[in-house]
């Protein structure tokens, strides 16, 4: 797909709606972009645009919660970038039927979130929490123990960061099994799991696993895919992880499996409503491990996403095809 100038003169317009250091917005401009930050805070409500964005033709902005009502601002915008892998909330129906290419930043978080994924299962396999939770009572005994190289590893959602965890669960001698939904479509990187099924499969897969990573988009065919009846299905006395979204999981029917010991164990990292409320029983619970929506996160955050940015605004100003297209009806 070809993304034309209007104009070989016209200095490509880029809003930016998050803060980014100025070192980057240096380059954007070195490269010849007009470049606007406003930025929006996360705790904030959505700000009106201080500038005319009559002539924006790019969008940088978190797709995990703005839902572009500013394109009512910016008429002529042909690209917005997600800094967010998630673009739910910029998918309604009008905005799927446009013209406007949307780019995420799929591939920037795939190693922390899998170097998360290991540490949560490590966790689990160790029974860290029991030293944890022994030690106000010093408490001194055996502590039971999972080896990684006799368990099993299901993978639900095996795209990217899927591919990533599995890397390092092989390293660790763990079985791996991926669950994707074309299972045909497979890269060389596929390579580490010992076997890759569809979802029409997963069933099978979970009451298998010892420990069950989700890591699976937020769209239609996934919202609250983890219900009751499925979470029954899994092993018992297995672990659940969740580093993909929030809704995905029936937050009531999970707490049902946890409380009558179906589950051994569960670590969170998103939920269906964020920062999780003061008063949820997740926090209470000595069998699940809250982490707050920080599985992505690294050092290099910043730097792994506008680099891709970058490197996709030099593409698009050279009428090339940009990297990480999603697909506005499927959802990534």
């Amino acid at each position: 797909m070809v993304y034309a100038l209007e104009s070989a003169v016209k200095a490509p317009f880029i809003y930016i709606r998050r803060d980014i250091p100025a070192e980057y917005v240096e380059k954007l401009r070195a490269l010849g972009a007009k470049v606007v930050v406003e930025h929006w805070e996360w705790n904030q409500l959505e700000p009106k645009p201080q500038v005319d964005l009559t002539d924006c033709d790019i969008i940088l902005t978190l797709g995990i919660r703005d839902d572009l009502s500013i394109l009512s601002h910016a008429p002529h915008v042909k690209w917005v970038h997600s800094f967010s892998v998630g673009i739910e909330a910029m998918l309604k129906s009008k905005f799927q039927k446009s013209n406007v290419i949307v780019t995420n930043s799929k591939g920037c978080t795939a190693i922390p979130i899998a170097e998360h994924t290991i540490a949560m299962i490590l966790t689990f396999a160790r029974g860290i929490p029991s030293m944890i939770y022994n030690k106000p009572s010093r408490t001194w005994g055996l502590i039971p123990t999972i080896e990684l190289s006799s368990s099993t590893l299901a993978i639900i959602g095996y795209g990217e960061i899927g591919i990533a965890i599995a890397k390092r669960a092989k390293a660790l001698g763990m079985k791996v099994i991926g669950c994707k939904r074309d299972p045909n479509k497979l890269t060389g990187d596929e390579c580490y799991v010992d076997q890759i099924v569809g979802m029409n499969q997963i069933d099978e897969v979970l009451a298998n696993a010892d420990f069950t990573v989700l890591a699976l988009p937020s769209t239609n065919e996934t919202k609250y895919f983890f219900d009751k009846v499925r979470m029954e299905k899994m092993k018992q006395g297995s672990y659940l992880i969740n580093v993909g979204r929030g809704n995905t999981i029936v937050e009531s029917d999970l707490i049902t499996v946890l409380e009558n010991k179906h589950l051994a164990g569960a670590s969170l990292d998103v939920f269906e409503v964020e920062p999780l409320p003061e008063e949820h029983v997740f926090w209470e619970m000595d069998n699940v491990i809250v982490s707050p929506h920080n599985a992505y996160y690294s050092p290099d955050h910043m730097k792994h996403n506008m680099q891709l940015f970058i490197d996709n605004f030099e593409l698009y100003v050279k009428n090339m095809p940009l990297k990480n297209i999603v697909d506005k009806q499927l959802g990534y």
